[in-house]
């Protein structure tokens, strides 16, 4: 049976602790949300009262920006952490009507400590690229950010007499920028305990190895846990490319095969579609063949997503929180569009007594790539 919700708010500078009886009085609500390929966000609403105690919390820096803001949840015995992030700004809304001023916070996980010092120069000899990340992440291990770097599906050897690497911009963009490179993915996952986090830097291995959430479901009658579903197919995303690039001694074009996206990400469908386009990226002299191939398979990951869902759940009726990151099953959609999708992003909305998450959804293909669902 399932027994509601508990939240949990911690606050402070470099560690976080519970925050005062005062900032969970006046707190009504709280946004969380995650996103893949983008830094996760949230968002906490008070309400105002001169001379209160949250006014003089705010007046000793309490709500300041770079302030530490955790926050967890507890559904039906199990904890989840959210956000693990800093303040970025706070607004200040008075009213005349009684009751009716709000304070608001916003901020942003982690990784925007990550991205205020342009540290553009930093030169990386004889280093593999993933070991390059681990360093870059290293220096935040005090956080309590865990850093793992895995390499890249096709290994990207240089020659560091010839050339090495330097850091163009802040350590989160060039981070971002070298997952981008060789078709890895990015992202601060909070927990599992509040003040802890990892930093994973490599291939995107939910897609292929990750575990099923049970199913979501809707039109089940008693056992539907979704409040709304829609489902999108979008025949013009899915592409072909064709990468070339120009040999230094002849100067003459070398085309450079791809190996198939589905030897790194595993289908959750079971047709895929039809290519409608076949693009050439741009030759790009003095590039070598592996560079090359990472640079087509990043732009197969970025278009390789056909189908798209968008839905609404009450977490309490679904009984555990529903994550981000992580493949999920979908029931009531129709053999066309049943089966196992990537849970690409989940926006949290919390407030006294409510829990509600709306998400969106995708995959490769169309049809599902299994028979049956765990629910």
């Amino acid at each position: 049976m399932n027994q509601g919700f508990y939240l949990t708010l911690m606050m402070g500078g470099f560690s976080a602790s519970p925050v005062p009886e005062a900032v969970i009085d006046g707190l009504t609500s709280i946004q969380v949300t995650t996103t893949m390929g983008a830094q996760g966000g949230f968002q906490l609403k008070f309400t105002w009262g001169k001379n209160s105690a949250l006014e003089q919390l705010h007046a000793g820096g309490f709500f300041d920006p770079r302030q530490r803001v955790i926050i967890a949840v507890t559904v039906n015995g199990a904890t989840e952490v959210l956000m693990d992030g800093i303040i970025t700004k706070q607004d200040l809304a008075p009213s005349s009507s009684a009751g009716k001023s709000t304070f608001t916070v916003t901020g942003i996980d982690l990784t925007a400590l990550m991205d205020f010092i342009d540290l553009t120069g930093i030169p990386y000899p004889a280093m593999p690229i993933f070991a390059i990340v681990e360093l870059i992440l290293a220096k935040y291990i005090p956080l309590g950010v865990m850093p793992v770097a895995i390499p890249p599906i096709i290994a990207l050897i240089q020659n560091p007499i010839a050339r090495f690497m330097k850091q163009d911009g802040t350590d989160y963009a060039y981070v971002n920028a070298l997952a981008q490179k060789t078709g890895a993915v990015f992202y601060l996952d909070p927990g599992p305990t509040p003040g802890k986090s990892l930093a994973y830097w490599g291939p995107d291995l939910t897609k292929m190895f990750g575990g099923v959430q049970p199913a979501i479901s809707i039109n089940f009658d008693a056992t539907s846990t979704l409040d709304s579903l829609s489902f999108s197919y979008d025949g013009t995303i899915a592409s072909n490319y064709l990468v070339t690039i120009i040999e230094q001694n002849t100067q003459l074009p070398i085309p450079i095969p791809l190996p198939s996206i589905s030897l790194i990400k595993a289908p959750q469908a079971a047709t895929a579609p039809t290519p409608l386009k076949y693009t050439q990226l741009r030759p790009i002299a003095n590039q070598d063949p592996m560079g090359a191939a990472l640079a087509g398979l990043a732009a197969l990951f970025e278009t390789s997503d056909v189908v798209t869902a968008s839905g609404q759940l009450d977490v309490i009726r679904y009984g555990q929180v529903f994550k981000a990151r992580q493949l999920c099953a979908v029931r009531g959609g129709g053999n066309y569009y049943d089966g196992l999708y990537y849970v690409k992003s989940v926006t949290h909305d919390i407030k006294r007594g409510e829990y509600r998450q709306s998400f969106t959804l995708a995959r490769g293909g169309i049809q599902s790539s299994v028979s049956t669902v765990s629910v």
